[in-house]
């Protein structure tokens, strides 16, 4: 009888030690452990993924059950269930390793079961379920766009296949049915956002149906509408971007992609993003992998009475080999075009994973030969290859990378290329994921996986220990504090003077979790007021005794951590 040949097992033995460590530790301490080792050995990420994907099917129950408790419309009405909180984080854990077309199918048993609720939002009860349902509509845009992901292929993308399109085609159904039920029930439809994204695959066949995404522009004054002016007044601050210009902050809508950051239904997105434009908030950043950022921040700048003011940002992100043509490179214009719901890319910043295959300069040039493109910039190139870039006859507006009082690594090289070339930095991470900030001063070092902590604070956690460690880091709060109480700001706008203020910087992008928290106008006490020498000395003092040269040496230039 034949045997199917199995794979070769390698490093089978987890020595006794090992494993009374994996047994004992709290899941908290794992999970941070295991955080430390794909950051210092990147490549078993893969591995991971993998594993965690076998685990994940393997383990996938046959039936889901009951995710909710759904009471009587006289008593406390519908609320979740432990099953409902496992079943979330079972999609979770699915979207995390790319198993984007079975989390959807998840998600559909969620929505079916949503249908059938008696949901009155006006109770403290119903309420609370609606922010609970707003997080699963978070989950969709996720899902959606991982599944986008599992189509790339090296020419484009591929076409779905027929079990595929019914996955997709269910979910659809589902959420129209959903839709009829909280308008039957007269309460707002919380998967607005989800119901928007799925349409880029099905076409949504009742269009007598309308959402919460019908209100879009909301004016944050009473005044009307009509009587709003056809442009925005100039922020304090601006430089020139092509023919545009723009703010030297910007609003980066990377928060959109997971709902990690927390979420909010589309109503209130619309409402924060008018509450952002009205305060001087003119441009905002995104990508083609920023979940559903693109067609949010589209359809807001459509209906807004004062859209040619508005700038939208985005990019072009290669992150797996492809075959560069022009097809390809005019398709992904034209998807970028789709999802804004214009005739042009305000600025479309590019991203290139793998140095070693050189077709990202042939990419530049049809970007740069593309009328559809206004300005064209870059995303995490390091200093070597914008000046390759340069050097290749392509102009480039600008270059995106991530730079703060941690992450000092743009001036060692980056600037002087920047400055001779007329090349703009938009910096990112530049208040390391709100910990430079007021509210961390005089704090403990914090666990990395409590409930309130993001990914971006997990990640520039490591930045700061890299670079000092937190106890270097509350000196520096300390110094940043007496700077901010000289000048009437706080910490945060001293941390983001210190970036502006290099010639070389146009703006500083400033994450905006919409709908869920802002700080608009705390920001803009950013603008108009410059660091001192004695305020730069003291900084200095404290920088002296960090790491700041050693990062460049040991993590490399600008955008060598993604790489």
């Amino acid at each position: 009888m034949s045997r199917t040949s199995a794979p070769a097992v390698k490093n089978a033995h987890v020595n006794l030690s090992t494993d009374t460590i994996i047994a004992n530790l709290p899941a908290d301490g794992l999970r941070s452990i295991i955080r430390t080792i794909l950051v210092q050995a990147p490549e078993v990420t893969d591995l991971l993924e993998e594993q965690a994907k076998k685990y994940l099917r393997k383990t996938m129950p046959s039936t889901v059950g009951s995710l909710f408790i759904n009471e009587a419309p006289s008593s406390a009405g519908a609320r979740e269930s432990d099953n409902f909180y496992a079943t979330q984080k079972r999609i979770r854990s699915m979207l995390g390793c790319g198993l984007g077309f079975e989390s959807l199918a998840l998600l559909r048993i969620v929505v079916e079961q949503v249908a059938d609720l008696h949901i009155d939002p006006s109770t403290r009860e119903g309420a609370r379920l609606m922010d609970v349902l707003a997080a699963v509509d978070g989950d969709m845009v996720q899902a959606i766009t991982a599944v986008q992901k599992t189509l790339l292929k090296r020419d484009g993308s591929r076409a779905l296949t027929n079990q595929e399109i019914e996955t997709i085609e269910q979910f659809s159904v589902a959420l129209l049915r959903c839709l009829k039920a909280s308008r039957a029930q007269g309460y707002e439809f919380v998967f607005d956002r989800g119901l928007t994204a799925i349409s880029e695959f099905v076409t949504i066949e009742d269009t007598s149906i309308g959402t919460g995404s019908d209100h879009l522009y909301i004016p944050t004054s009473s005044k009307d509408e009509e009587s709003m002016p056809s442009t925005i007044p100039l922020p304090l601050e601006t430089f020139d971007l092509g023919p545009f210009t723009a703010p030297r902050l910007f609003g980066g809508l990377w928060q959109l992609s997971s709902p990690a950051w927390g979420v909010a239904s589309q109503v209130k997105i619309m409402q924060q993003f008018a509450k952002y434009v009205d305060t001087g908030y003119t441009a905002f950043d995104m990508a083609d992998h920023y979940g559903d950022a693109e067609l949010i921040f589209g359809r807001f700048r459509a209906s807004h009475p004062s859209s040619s003011s508005i700038i939208g940002s985005t990019k072009y992100c290669v992150f797996h080999p492809i075959t560069v043509t022009p097809k390809v490179v005019q398709d992904n214009v034209t998807e970028r075009l789709t999802r804004l719901g214009s005739e042009t890319v305000d600025l479309l910043q590019f991203h290139w994973q793998d140095y070693s295959d050189p077709q990202y300069i042939k990419a530049l040039q049809l970007l740069e030969k593309d009328s559809r493109v206004t300005v064209l910039g870059l995303c995490n190139f390091d200093s070597k290859h914008l000046q390759h870039v340069i050097d290749s006859g392509i102009h480039v507006a600008t270059n995106q990378v991530q730079f703060s009082l941690i992450d000092s690594r743009p001036t060692f090289k980056m600037g002087d290329i920047c400055e001779k070339h007329n090349i703009k930095l938009l910096t990112y991470g530049t208040l390391c994921g709100g910990f430079l900030a007021d509210k961390w001063l005089g704090q403990e070092e914090p666990e990395l996986f409590v409930q309130n902590i993001t990914p971006s604070q997990r990640k520039y956690f490591e930045m700061i220990n890299t670079w000092g460690g937190w106890t270097l880091f509350q000196e520096l709060l300390a110094v940043l504090s007496r700077i901010a109480e000289k000048h009437s700001v706080g910490i945060s706008n001293v941390a983001t003077r210190w970036v502006l203020d290099f010639p070389y910087v146009g703006a500083v992008i400033v994450g905006a979790r919409m709908g869920v928290s802002e700080h608009a106008d705390e920001n803009l006490a950013s603008y108009g007021w410059q660091l001192d020498e004695e305020d730069n000395a003291a900084i200095d003092q404290v920088q002296a005794k960090s790491r700041r040269a050693q990062l460049f040496d040991e993590m490399g230039d600008c955008g060598s951590e993604y790489r």
